[in-house]
């Protein structure tokens, strides 16, 4: 039995898409499970659209997922001489012939003409004109059709250029791919590839085509959808291990289990089942990943992770990074979560302010401000006894002082227990934040 080789080979017009890190992910793992080899193949024939830029970010974003392939990476800009090479075989065996590159169906009339080529001229490939092309699917299945229904198509352009279907063909052949796993928009490619190889009498690769991916609505991903780009969910906080494993479950499944490390993906792929159907991409689903693979992190590696000034490592820092990590799905919510655990709040939302601090707030916190600066012992305990008191005194629910204090401490209206956010404040910010919200008070009632 052949190693199996599996490639992928984007285009360096963008960068990488989920849907195109999906079909990676798939192609490798499929190989990997089988001990056998993935490569990356950039196609950059299109010289216009062809950014260095982009092919960078593309090798990044798999280094960040850390998927690795196992040959240095192929361009298929180095191949122009190779691709001239076996059109001409091509032609030689009489399966392409030379034409004027207007319609295919007008073009027919040169399939048995001997026509030069030159700057006016194109190269097409004979397809057959009877029986049928059929292939066996890895994941859709047999699928077939019929050879009159096939256009001849340029695999040459009248710039000597070779087109992505000449071009797929020879790269694969070159690098031995075994198995082609790629998107199902390129199902009707297939057809042609596949007359390509056998008009040269080579080995057809086994082809699986996957389904793409669908927004929630069930229109195609787009950028309305949310972001695209590998890299963009990295810098929205999202780790590589949670966005791997949530593509990973879209368009496969092994039973109902959802959390694959790496060395799970790598023994468990074949065992699943590729889905014949689009999968639907959920943001929420993809943070539920996220906030498992977050839990599953140790505080030093969290800390690592996260590389905010703030968390250096201190006993103080890992305390707040426990206190909060329950609250964030996100890398950067815990940035968000924890800033006024370090800095004094710059500014007050005054929509926020006016909605829940009423006449009566200036007294209550005035009165808790009073209580704390008496209180001897700081500790969460006995700063819920003076919270508590002062709302039994009032007579008045919790909310009625437990909001204006979140916000004169924190500037939101979110946070750990409050009298916990007191506790690690310590008395001495505790009750200069209370003073100063006590003051913006006053100047908004002054100001109305």
């Amino acid at each position: 039995m052949s190693l199996v080789k599996t490639r992928f080979a984007p285009s360096p017009t963008g960068y990488l898409h989920i849907g195109g890190a999906r079909t990676a992910l798939f192609a490798w793992l499929y190989a990997k499970s089988q001990n056998g080899r993935c490569l990356l193949r950039i196609e950059d024939t299109d010289k216009e659209r062809s950014k260095d830029e982009f092919t960078k970010e593309i090798i990044e974003s798999f280094k960040w997922l850390g998927v690795e392939f196992d040959e240095d990476v192929v361009f298929q800009s180095n191949n122009a001489l190779r691709y001239k090479e076996i059109i001409d075989q091509l032609l030689d065996l009489g399966s392409a012939y030379v034409s004027k590159g207007e319609d295919p169906e007008i073009d027919k009339q040169f399939r048995d003409k001997s026509l030069l080529r030159d700057e006016n001229t194109v190269v097409r490939f004979k397809m057959p004109e009877q029986g049928n092309t059929v292939y066996e699917d890895i994941v859709k299945g047999q699928i077939q059709v019929e050879n009159n229904q096939l256009d001849d198509f340029i695999i040459e352009r009248s710039d000597g250029s070779a087109t992505y279907n000449l071009c797929v063909v020879v790269d694969d052949l070159d690098s031995k791919i075994t198995h082609v796993i790629r998107g199902d928009d390129h199902v009707n490619n297939t057809f042609k590839q596949i007359n390509v190889l056998k008009a040269l009498n080579k080995e057809i690769p086994t082809y699986g085509h996957v389904p793409m991916i669908l927004g929630e609505d069930g229109k195609r991903l787009s950028k309305r959808h949310g972001a695209l780009g590998v890299r963009e969910y990295q810098s929205l906080g999202i780790l590589p291990e949670a966005l791997k494993n949530y593509l990973l479950r879209l368009g496969w499944s092994l039973g109902d289990d959802e959390i694959f490390t790496g060395e799970d993906m790598k023994k468990s792929f074949q065992s699943g089942i590729l889905n014949k159907s689009p999968a639907t991409f959920s943001m929420d689903k993809l943070l539920w990943f996220n906030k498992y693979y977050l839990d599953q992190m140790s505080v030093d590696k969290l800390i690592d992770a996260l590389s905010i000034e703030e968390f250096d490592g201190s006993e103080y820092s890992k305390i707040i990074l426990n206190t909060i990590r329950d609250r964030c799905s996100t890398l950067n919510e815990f940035s968000s979560n924890a800033g006024y655990f370090f800095k004094d709040p710059k500014n007050y939302d005054e929509a926020l302010i006016i909605k829940h601090c009423k006449e009566d707030s200036f007294e209550h916190l005035s009165l808790l401000r009073e209580k704390f600066e008496e209180l001897r012992n700081w500790e969460q305990i006995y700063i819920k006894e003076v919270i508590d008191k002062v709302v039994a005194d009032f007579e008045i629910g919790f909310g009625k002082i437990g909001l204006p204090l979140r916000l004169a401490l924190t500037a939101t209206v979110n946070s750990p227990s409050i009298d916990l956010v007191c506790q690690l404040l310590g008395k001495d910010i505790t009750l200069f934040r209370i003073e100063k919200f006590l003051t913006k008070i006053q100047d908004l009632k002054t100001d109305q």
